[in-house]
């Protein structure tokens, strides 16, 4: 007995100690496994999310690009009936011009004067 602690005690306390250490040993590996199970439970989860947020967006881009081939769609049949009827007009016109050069000429020929004169002035 050189530290004048009874040798009885000093057994009793290298077991309390080792209980000590084992029990914290215990509850050390006890929390890691919770953790890893937390963290690939985790894992799991934010990878079917991943999963279903890409999919969404897969779906989301094709839903986009139908609606974007039919707005193309439209953009260009409105230019095709525009070009219509811009044709049409440009049509009427050469007409109701040719149809004014042969009432004019046929004035010149009969020699009378239009009754209905679209100029003011005369």
């Amino acid at each position: 007995m050189e530290s004048g602690i009874p040798i009885q005690r000093e057994a009793q306390l290298s077991v309390i100690k080792a209980w000590k250490e084992q029990k914290i040993t215990k509850v050390i590996n006890k929390t890691q496994k919770k953790l890893l199970d937390i963290s690939g439970w985790e894992k799991k989860k934010t990878t079917k999310i991943d999963s279903e947020l890409a999919s969404i967006q897969r779906k989301m881009d094709s839903k986009k690009m139908e609606k974007a081939e039919q707005l193309r769609i439209k953009k260009v049949a409105v230019h095709a009936s525009a070009q219509e009827k811009k044709a049409k007009v440009q049509t009427r016109r050469a007409q109701e011009i040719l149809d004014a050069e042969q009432e004019a000429a046929r004035f010149q020929a009969t020699g009378q004067v239009p009754k209905k004169s679209s100029f003011s002035c005369f």
